[in-house]
């Protein structure tokens, strides 16, 4: 048997009961001459420890170790379906990635970056003061001395030096949930806590993310009535603003108590892939100074590729026409819960040169004249159109034949 060149997941499903790996291993540059599939496959319910045991067989070797490390990094990926555990009745997989921790010392270093890449997702709320423990373990003598000048003391012996630097691995923050979680622990900890203590936490957690090189690519950004402005404003202080950088995919979810954090942002954050702004829901002079400033931050992005607004039921006259300066790069745009009273023509979407995915779903307010610059298009780069419950229901019949002759056509050409 030669040796291993390299190795390739070429299968792995999840069903609805069975979780499916199949891996292909390479000798040298030949094609693969050992075809390593996991038969029967593995129900949820019994996937630990037989999955472990069937692995750690089939990369018995050695040499074989760096590629079972490779093939573990990709069937942990596949095991992480945090982002459907809150729409899915029965969430299958990722309870099993703590498992992995305990297989041994290759197992969990390829299993605790995936597992802190997004800690303070909402489907871990009830362990929220445990992550606040556990990144509070991670300051040094330093960064602890910094806090205690501020009031709160974390105690050496308690929250001793953790095996990893887990603030490393945070590569998705929501930060309500952050501030929820901050919250929560010094509620137990602090007698109550003040908001002196929240926010110093809160800045210390972030001054950490920064410190231990903390690459954000998805951040979540939700208004809460309880939530003190200020805190907003700890993410675009100098010492913490170089952590907002390299965020790729921005959730913005109105209603913002304080229009300067939005400022901000958009000084700081401009190389944005994928935008999603909710709940524009208030028509008010605050709101339409909002409106106005999220216009300013989708201009302001050097690449956008994709935009949806969504549960927006007004404003959206406003910040809709800030798209015209992303027409060379956006590839995706969704309208879901919009109204589009204001709006004239949907020119912009027209413009979009390289489009190829468009929703309007659940939208009200519409009209001939609004629609007419989509109808009359070809728009031969687009690829897909969902058209669906959608008002008055005469723009919705016209709107959904153009969307279905668009669909058939690339049906066809495929």
């Amino acid at each position: 048997m030669g040796i291993w060149k390299s190795v390739s997941i070429v299968k792995v499903e999840r069903t609805v009961d069975l979780f499916v790996c199949r891996v292909l291993v390479y000798f040298d540059d030949l094609e693969p001459n050992v075809d390593i599939n996991v038969h029967p496959p593995f129900a949820y319910d019994n996937l630990f420890p037989q999955f472990p045991l069937f692995l750690m067989a089939k990369f018995a070797q050695p040499e074989q170790q760096d590629y079972l490390h490779v093939v573990l990094s990709q069937v942990f990926e596949y095991l992480d379906d945090r982002d459907e555990v809150l729409g899915s009745p029965n969430p299958k997989t990722f309870g099993n990635l703590f498992s992995c921790l305990l297989v041994n010392n290759l197992w969990r270093e390829s299993a605790v970056s995936i597992l802190w890449r997004h800690p303070f997702h909402r489907c871990h709320r009830r362990g929220g003061k445990s992550l606040i423990h556990t990144l509070l373990s991670c300051l040094d003598q330093s960064e602890r001395q910094d806090l205690y000048n501020d009031g709160v003391f974390v105690p050496a012996g308690k929250y001793n030096s953790p095996v990893y630097d887990y603030a490393n691995f945070i590569k998705s923050l929501d930060y309500c949930q952050l501030i929820s979680s901050v919250k929560s622990w010094c509620k137990v900890h602090l007698e109550g806590g003040t908001d002196e203590s929240v926010t110093a936490i809160l800045r210390s957690i972030l001054k950490l993310m920064v410190a231990r090189s903390a690459h954000l690519k998805t951040l979540n950004i939700r208004s809460a009535a309880s939530c003190n402005d200020d805190l907003y404003m700890l993410m675009v202080e100098p010492e913490i603003c170089s952590l907002v950088k390299p965020v790729r995919n921005l959730l913005i979810s109105c209603y913002f108590p304080k229009d300067t954090f939005l400022t901000a942002l958009t000084k700081r954050c401009k190389n944005l892939h994928s935008l999603r702004i909710m709940s524009l829901n208030v028509d008010d002079d605050k709101s339409h100074l909002m409106a106005q400033k999220l216009a300013l931050l989708i201009e302001s992005q050097r690449g956008l590729k994709r935009v949806t607004l969504s549960k927006c039921k007004s404003l959206a006259a406003i910040v809709i026409p800030s798209l015209i300066k992303q027409k060379r790069t956006l590839r995706q745009v969704g309208f879901y819960g919009v109204d589009f009273e204001g709006c004239r023509k949907l020119d912009v979407v027209k413009s979009c040169s390289r489009l190829e995915s468009l929703s309007i779903v659940d939208c009200y307010n519409m009209n001939f004249t609004l629609i007419s610059p989509l109808i009359h298009n070809q728009h031969k780069r687009l690829q897909e159109v969902t058209v669906r419950n959608c008002s008055p229901a005469r723009v919705s019949d016209k709107l959904e034949a153009w969307a279905d002759m668009i669909n058939f056509r690339e049906y066809h050409y495929h």
